[in-house]
């Protein structure tokens, strides 16, 4: 679907059941196929902050500050979802972020597993627990810090993504069952929590999945994956106003349970919203 098609359907579609998730579906994808918000030719294009990606990546590996991983595949045209806008770039996933390692707690720590994820709002909740090295779980070892993605790769259909939005104290440790993403410079870690949530990157989740009762994407797969990578300022703009519309698409499900009427006047809102990208 492309925006015209859903601007001109969006009270239809908003209607529909479970429409209001339809929506952030939708609003998601356009957001990722460079679709919600104009393109400014002005904007240094992806392909040079790829390449002050890999000097900032060949910097840290220097500074010992993180380790080289495996070289990832190139990428092949038939593996691409779909045509990008003019100063985009497809990139494997581990390309664009890089993780802390693991280690074994050996002082107090903040551990954050599965359940403390508030999955609707992409944080942590207050669902955590500061342990001693004593008590720790056998999976708690992955490191983070402030800005970090997690990915819980057990059960990903359950979209257990979340952003490290402030800095724990004690140190944090997440569980095994999460993949780490902490972004380099330039990439905007609320854009790659929307596009992990896009239609596209679970559709690639779900091909790579292994397992039957729960079913897991292992770290070396989810960092191979797509991302579509835009310039920086125009991922300023797309988190900027996939946050406006995602926060309305709140209000829109909570006034439609109240009433009809309120809930037209808040999609009335939203299309006045979108037309304005």
């Amino acid at each position: 679907m492309n925006s015209e098609t859903f601007f001109g359907n969006f009270g239809l579609l908003a209607g529909v059941p479970n429409g209001v998730q339809k929506l952030r579906e939708i609003i998601l994808q356009l957001a990722v196929q460079g679709k919600l918000v104009p393109q400014d030719p002005d904007d240094e294009p992806a392909a040079v902050l790829l390449e002050k990606i890999r000097a900032e990546k060949e910097r840290l590996i220097e500074e010992k500050k993180i380790k080289r991983g495996r070289a990832l595949p190139s990428i092949d045209l038939g593996q691409i979802p779909y045509e990008l806008p003019n100063g985009w770039k497809w990139v494997r996933l581990g390309n664009v972020g890089h993780d802390w390692g693991q280690k074994k707690p050996d002082m107090k720590f903040t551990y954050i597993d599965v359940s403390a994820i508030n999955k609707e709002q992409g944080i942590i909740s207050s669902n955590i627990n500061i342990l001693e090295p004593s008590e720790a779980p056998s999976r708690a070892r992955k490191l983070v810090s402030k800005g970090s993605v997690i990915y819980a790769t057990v059960r990903p259909y359950l979209l257990n993504i979340a952003i490290i939005d402030k800095q724990f104290e004690p140190e944090p440790i997440v569980s095994t069952a999460f993949a780490v993403l902490h972004p380099f410079s330039g990439i905007l870690n609320k854009y790659l929590y929307y596009y992990l949530r896009s239609k596209t990157f679970i559709a690639y989740v779900e091909s790579e999945m292994t397992g039957m009762a729960y079913p897991a994407i292992n770290d070396g797969k989810l960092y191979k994956g797509l991302v579509p990578v835009p310039p920086s300022n125009e991922q300023k703009r797309i988190v900027a106003k996939a946050d406006k519309l995602m926060a309305l698409c709140d209000k829109l499900e909570s006034k439609l349970k109240q009433s009809q009427t309120d809930g037209a006047n808040l999609m009335e809102a939203m299309v006045g919203e979108l037309i304005g990208a």
